[in-house]
């Protein structure tokens, strides 16, 4: 098969750093192993042409919407369509009912408005005329939602890569509790928490924090915060460029949750990213006791914790009065081991799951 990634230019993209990007390359660089060709179609791009990544993945960037749906028309026979601007999805049902004969068109649903009306209109146009493919939906409430009106739903949880995935046996032990955040310094990512949380420590010397964040430029709060952390000198704070994903950048990913004990997830909400998050299903797969708020499907996806926050309680309270014992470690790590086995998310699973879905 010949599948392409379509999208606007800022919703995703091979070299940026974020949940969507995991998911888009995990999941094109498996298809492609297994003997697909595979594409990223970028439109409203500053900078067009085309060039190769990874292992293969094509990579087309086009300055209008009209010279992607080209592209699309003439290189591929499937279509994964992630976010289109709402002014485009006109333009995009008419070339869907224009092409229905000859290319299959499939959706990704990955996101969770905080507003029902922005939920209700992110759908119009699926609604007006239906996707000829399948609707994959990153979390249960998403499949629920969609089941409501199409019977092409399909649960897709995003892949995670085999290097993540650690034994109870394989996890390293250490003398002080290894902390760590990962994610963008933005407020609803939780981050001014995070920041808060080694003044909430009754006795420092046993926890070891890290933050490893990264940022958009238009985003003024996350600047800030940014430019804060690189200056103090009270935390562990290591900074990672938004475009700068390599091989390297995932390895040294692979490598800090290998070492972490527990992983900050304090999300504020959900809709600043996608449903299920990437992070936690990296951090499950690394065995790291995951500390984050029941949003969405987060608690079916990582289970009854301890380390489950409710929606009000602060981290460091709870961080507090927990045992700084490997006991508990052990515990929460061989449950997550269980978990992880039950759901099913290494990426050769995922795309097993996608290619049977779209033939």
């Amino acid at each position: 098969m010949n599948i392409a990634f379509f999208g606007s230019y800022g919703a995703f993209d091979y070299f940026k750093i974020g949940g969507i990007e995991s998911l888009t390359r995990r999941l094109a660089g498996e298809l492609l192993r297994r003997g697909h060709r595979v594409g990223f179609v970028v439109y409203g791009a500053p900078t067009t042409g085309d060039e190769i990544a990874g292992a293969g993945i094509n990579l087309h960037y086009r300055p209008t919407l009209k010279a992607a749906l080209a592209t699309i028309a003439h290189s591929y026979d499937q279509v994964l369509t992630l976010y289109l601007h709402p002014r485009d999805r006109l333009i995009y049902l008419q070339f869907r009912r224009a092409q229905r004969h000859r290319l299959c068109f499939h959706r990704l649903c990955n996101g969770w408005p905080d507003s029902s009306l922005k939920r209700w209109a992110s759908n119009l146009d699926a609604r007006l005329y239906p996707f000829n493919g399948r609707l994959f939906c990153i979390s249960l409430r998403i499949k629920k939602a969609v089941s409501q009106w199409s019977e092409k739903g399909v649960l897709l949880l995003p892949p995670v890569s085999e290097a993540y995935f650690l034994t109870p046996e394989s996890k390293p032990w250490h003398q002080t509790v290894k902390v760590t955040y990962i994610g963008r310094t933005e407020p609803a990512k939780g981050i001014e928490e995070v920041i808060n949380l080694h003044r909430l420590f009754q006795n420092p010397s046993a926890w070891d924090l890290t933050i490893y964040g990264f940022y958009h430029q238009n985003h003024a709060d996350a600047v800030r915060i940014h430019e804060w952390l690189a200056h103090q000198q009270e935390i562990r704070y290591v900074n990672t460029p938004f475009e700068g994903y390599s091989p390297g950048v995932e390895d040294n990913l692979v490598q800090v949750l290998a070492e972490s004990d527990i992983l900050l997830l304090p999300y504020l909400r959900l809709s600043s990213t996608i449903d299920t998050p990437v992070l936690l299903c990296e951090g499950m797969a690394s065995l790291c006791a995951v500390f984050t708020r029941p949003w969405g499907d987060i608690p079916t996806i990582y289970g009854p914790s301890p380390f489950l926050l409710n929606k009000v309680e602060e981290m460091g309270e709870v961080l507090n009065r927990l045992p700084r014992s490997q006991e508990l470690l052990k515990q929460e790590r061989e449950r997550i081991y269980q978990r992880n086995k039950q759901l099913g998310f290494n990426t050769e699973m995922v795309a097993q799951h996608f290619l049977e879905a779209i033939s």
